[in-house]
């Protein structure tokens, strides 16, 4: 490919042609190195010269008179080296993330970006709020039995390890705006996560 280009550039710099008529000889499939016996309207005047004879030649086959696209030669070059990079780039890095050990750390082509706070408050308030169906005489601890996944979700809505009260209060006025800490027979939150027995309290 990148032979041929070459001698269509000599052929276009020999015969004075420009990117238009190229682009036509090119789709045409005209040999560059035999242009020379087609350009010789000077001595053999009764044949057209070259540019006219390839547009006479590429309207009679394709029925129009250019081209859709005609690009230069050096943009046609600059185009085949941009692919063969982005191809070799592609290919040392399928080769590295290859060599990497199967552990989850290996390179991923579009990487999830993680949702930031208001995000995440915005998703939260367009879900539908909890609303748990209660039994008269209902025990406070029975109550929380059934709404514990309300702070396993407050928990978890943080996505990290350590998370202080103010920040799950918030978060549980957001899930369940009737949340208050006496309606599970508690003063405070803290005491409810305790009340949980799956965190550790500091």
């Amino acid at each position: 490919m990148a032979v041929k280009i070459e001698k269509w550039i000599v052929a276009q710099k020999k015969h004075k042609l420009s990117d238009r008529h190229v682009a036509m000889a090119r789709e045409l499939g005209l040999n560059p190195d035999k242009l020379g016996k087609i350009d010789n309207h000077e001595q053999e005047t009764w044949k057209a010269p070259l540019p006219q004879f390839i547009e006479r030649i590429y309207f009679k086959r394709f029925k129009r008179e250019e081209p859709v696209t005609v690009r230069s030669l050096k943009e046609i070059i600059a185009d085949d080296k941009a692919k063969k990079e982005k191809k070799k780039r592609e290919k040392d890095k399928r080769s590295k993330n290859d060599a990497l050990p199967d552990d989850g750390n290996r390179e991923t082509e579009n990487p999830p970006k993680p949702l930031s706070l208001s995000a995440k408050l915005k998703q939260l308030n367009e879900k539908p709020k909890v609303k748990v169906r209660l039994e008269g005489g209902e025990s406070p601890d029975s109550i929380l039995s059934k709404e514990a996944h309300i702070f396993d979700e407050a928990f978890d809505f943080y996505e990290k390890e350590s998370v202080t009260f103010s920040e799950l209060g918030f978060i549980l006025k957001k899930i369940h705006p009737r949340y208050k800490s006496c309606r599970y027979g508690c003063k405070t939150l803290g005491t409810i996560y305790e009340k949980l027995g799956k965190y550790n309290i500091n």
